[in-house]
């Protein structure tokens, strides 16, 4: 049964880092295209925080060594587990508020393409981001 983490903070009060892991996935959940596969992720968890999620890469990708980016993809394979770890860097207006939901929409044309879509509601952002953006702020005004 794989397993799928989001985690979410702010670094240097400038970024926020988000990191997606999926963690033992069955290889057969993604869907093969001849040299390529693609994976599609729709989630919502009790909390109202919704994953969307799709990526298509090239099956020489898998095991391949990471290169240092933004963002950082690593795709390995063991037996039919795939396990794949996406780790980027936002600026802090790349969240979207929207009624009670921040928003994190983003399309990345590198190698390999993908497509994330994360909605959080707004107690989420204030407990993983917000308190840390207020203190901050305080401090400064000081």
């Amino acid at each position: 049964m794989s397993t799928t983490k989001i985690n979410i903070s702010p670094v240097e009060n400038k970024y926020i880092k988000l990191i997606l892991s999926i963690q033992e996935m069955d290889k057969n959940k993604l869907e093969d295209l001849g040299d390529s596969f693609l994976l599609k992720i729709n989630k919502k968890s009790k909390s109202g925080n919704e994953l969307n999620f799709s990526i298509f890469f090239n099956k020489k990708l898998l095991n391949k060594p990471v290169r240092t980016s933004n963002p950082i993809v690593s795709l390995t394979k063991n037996k039919n587990l795939v396990t794949m770890e996406i780790s980027l860097m936002l600026e802090l207006n790349e969240l979207k508020q929207e009624e009670d939901f921040y928003w994190i929409k983003k399309e990345y044309a590198t190698t390999p393409p993908f497509e994330l879509s994360y909605k959080m509601n707004a107690a989420y952002y204030e407990k993983k981001i917000g308190q840390f953006l207020s203190e901050v702020k305080a401090d400064n005004l000081d």
